[in-house]
């Protein structure tokens, strides 16, 4: 099996680390994996993936002097004339169109060049599937804009429907990371034949069975949350409970957020990149600000927010951390519960219905504490009865056992067995 990973786009974080993840695995069950990538991003991914004969990187520009090229060169010579009728949305159209054509005759070019019997997209949204010669797969991570508690407008819905849709249709797998996104596709798409391309691969942690190493504990518990500051992971529900704590004389702790404009989250200059197009995200803000200016003092002194941060710090707070937070309204799978788990730290999570798999998962239901979401009230008590009556990391042994029952080479082994029996059965 030779297997394209196309990375038109990709965010850094945990769709980032869920990619640099798989690939490893997935060397050990094909002859040849193909990283195709915008050219700007092929150092970084080569700096973070092991080097290996049968990993090869190419990207996404035609290769010179080919027909495909010429041709290419050719239309986009003649678009550009569009651009001067003064029809910015025809142009940009038609701009669309040929671009998306011309990689599909790139990746058909990598096709042949590579023999590549199967192509992945690890990250599908608000893309059109290529047109290529092979089975096509690709891997939707959740439904956020119609399940999270946001209003977005009705266009923004339609572009991510729209892609969602075509890949329902035109791909032979789509792979959903969580049971629970399987039956949301469902939701909005019901069809007995999306039924059948849909398969659920749950991720697993990302941590290295012979790599299970503790440093000590700081002298105050340290509670974990990594995650990007976003509305529905919020952050703000963490903030409130923890302010709740301290002026309950609770203060022997500390909170560490890691994630992209956490920084930015605690230290006043607010600011959000995200969600910018939902109605909700000026009274967020807002309630940022005011939560912040009433309590600076507590929110620096309780509270540290590390901004994105590499996969080595993000690492070190899970081998010094006492207990990992997961309180997002929404997710599609929610990495660090899996992580979590397979390290053997307690976790206090919102109930949702995505960490329960992950529960059963690892057989791990007395290892994490539900609250309601967005209940700053209940999360503030369970981490008060966290640290009344702490709940210990399990040994090494133990954690390496819950390690063992769903690995990376776990998931590379069914994405290759369902990818083969598709071949099989299209064959």
């Amino acid at each position: 099996m030779n297997i394209i990973i196309a990375i038109e786009f990709y965010r850094k974080g945990g769709v980032e680390r869920t990619i640099i993840s798989l690939i490893p695995y997935l060397l050990n069950y094909v002859n040849k994996l193909v990283i195709v990538l915008p050219a700007q991003e092929t150092d970084y991914f080569r700096s973070l993936l092991p080097q290996s004969d049968k990993l090869i990187y190419e990207t996404f520009a035609l290769t010179p002097k080919s027909s495909e090229s010429k041709l290419f060169n050719s239309l986009f010579i003649v678009t550009k004339l569009f651009s001067k009728l003064k029809q910015p949305k025809f142009y940009a159209t038609i701009y669309y169109r040929i671009e998306r054509a011309r990689i599909s005759a790139r990746l058909n070019q990598l096709t042949r060049q590579y023999r590549a019997t199967h192509c992945l997209y690890p990250i599908i949204n608000r893309l059109q599937p290529p047109k290529i010669n092979i089975p096509l797969s690709g891997i939707s991570h959740d439904l956020f804009w119609h399940f999270a508690p946001l209003v977005y407008s009705q266009s923004f819905i339609d572009s991510y429907d729209i892609s969602l849709r075509s890949w329902l249709e035109k791909a032979d797998i789509v792979f959903t990371v969580s049971q629970k996104t399987k039956e949301d596709i469902l939701k909005i798409f019901p069809s007995a034949k999306y039924q059948e391309k849909l398969k659920p691969v749950p991720w697993a942690g990302l941590m290295e069975q012979n790599e299970y190493r503790v440093i000590a504990e700081r002298v105050n518990p340290i509670f974990y949350f990594p995650s990007s500051f976003g509305i529905y992971k919020d952050h703000l529900t963490v903030i409130k409970a923890t302010i709740k704590l301290v002026k309950k004389d609770i203060k022997k702790f500390k909170i560490v957020f890691i994630g992209k404009e956490t920084d930015s989250l605690v230290d006043g200059k607010l600011r959000l990149t995200q969600q910018l197009s939902t109605k909700e995200y000026q009274d967020y803000l807002q309630e940022c600000c005011e939560v912040y200016e009433n309590n600076k003092e507590i929110i620096s002194t309780h509270i540290e927010g590390l901004g994105y941060c590499d996969y080595e710090r993000v690492e070190h707070y899970y081998r010094t951390c006492s207990c990992v937070l997961m309180p997002s309204q929404y997710e599609g799978f929610g990495l660090a519960v899996s992580e979590a788990l397979m390290w053997g730290i307690p976790v206090i999570a919102s109930e949702l219905d995505v960490y329960k798999e992950q529960v059963q998962l690892y057989q791990s239901e007395d290892r994490i504490v539900f609250y309601t979401p967005g209940n700053a009230d209940e999360l503030a008590q369970c981490m008060e009865n966290f640290l009344n009556n702490p709940m210990p990391r399990l040994s090494g042994e133990e954690a390496r056992e819950k390690m063992a029952l769903w690995t990376w080479d776990d998931v590379a082994r069914k994405y290759v067995s369902v990818l083969q029996q598709t071949s099989e059965n299209a064959g």
